[in-house]
């Protein structure tokens, strides 16, 4: 469980920066060690170049952006930019019917009325999950299809868990923050598999493969976030969500939140019981039985969330 969790974090370093990457030869490399250095080069030379291929964000939830962004908006201008898209007009649908946001017996049928329900800002939650798919898009035959829905999957459940507990932890104001934290932590594995994806040599070897991903992929995550113009609490909080060593008597953050649900999501609920050491957990001023109960009593609201998102 700990092999991806991190002691220090990315947090004011570039990744990519060409001085932090190993280029002297060594006699011992094979030609999939050669792989993976020549693909870290390459990032590294984009990003310097300040011409990364980092995918744009998607026209209508740029747009979507814009509108929650302007003072002046209200539900139905929000409304007519969501129903240009068929698709994510049904995850708010779904959304807004599900366990965890719904209220009463009554179902919501209409667009205006689920953002009504959910509010404004679950609305670019859902607007995020969408575009994170339509971003990621890997070519037809690409080796990293099932690995991005795999990934799609588990920051769908990082992202219901992380907004369940802000919901739950003193301090965290912005449980829809969370969820948005949550839905863009992967970003940078997205973005590391479509790259590698094309290149069959490194994506076939997938323990290179996987330790590459683990010691990049929050540092690009960090970039893409940035690009994308999301609030620098996400920014950080998606560089320093497997962050393990942090002060205890300090408050939780979204990184602490991130970092449970990580490991929940990727282990699931019974795990919960084994994080009473956990410096997250403590800043989170929660016991190992506490979240063991909060996840349990919460699953049916949990699994709603991700089957709305998905």
């Amino acid at each position: 469980m700990d092999k991806h969790i991190k002691d220090v974090p990315t947090k004011h370093i570039n990744p990519f920066r060409e001085s932090a990457v190993d280029t002297g030869p060594k006699p011992a490399d094979t030609a999939r060690h050669a792989a993976t250095r020549h693909f870290v080069q390459q990032l590294a030379r984009d990003l310097e170049a300040e011409d990364f291929d980092l995918p744009p964000f998607p026209d209508t939830a740029m747009r979507i952006q814009e509108c929650i962004r302007d003072p002046n908006s209200d539900n139905q201008s929000l409304s007519a930019i969501v129903a240009t898209e068929p698709p994510l007009a049904a995850r708010l649908m779904r959304m807004a019917n599900s366990v965890m946001m719904r209220r009463g017996p009554v179902e919501v049928t209409d667009i205006p009325t689920a953002i009504s329900r959910v509010g404004m800002e679950m609305v670019q939650n859902a607007a995020t999950s969408f575009a994170a798919r339509e971003a990621f898009k890997p070519r037809p035959g690409s080796p990293c299809i099932e690995e991005l829905k795999k990934l799609r999957r588990h920051s769908i459940s990082m992202a219901a868990i992380a907004y369940l507990l802000a919901r739950h932890v003193k301090g965290i104001r912005k449980p829809d923050e969370a969820m948005l934290a949550g839905l863009l932590s992967s970003v940078g594995k997205f973005y590391i598999f479509t790259q590698a994806g094309d290149q069959p040599e490194l994506f076939n070897d997938r323990e290179e493969l996987d330790l590459l991903v683990a010691e990049w992929h929050t540092g690009v995550a960090r970039a893409i976030v940035e690009s994308w113009h999301f609030p620098d609490t996400i920014a950080v909080a998606v560089d320093e969500q497997e962050l393990r060593q942090r002060d205890r008597n300090a408050s939780a953050d979204l990184s602490d939140l991130l970092y449970i649900a990580n490991i929940i999501a990727r282990t699931g609920i019974g795990s919960a019981q084994h994080l009473g050491d956990s410096d997250a957990l403590a800043r989170m001023r929660l016991d190992a039985t506490r979240l063991h109960t909060l996840l349990t009593e919460s699953e049916e609201e949990i699994q709603s969330m991700v089957s709305a998102l998905s």
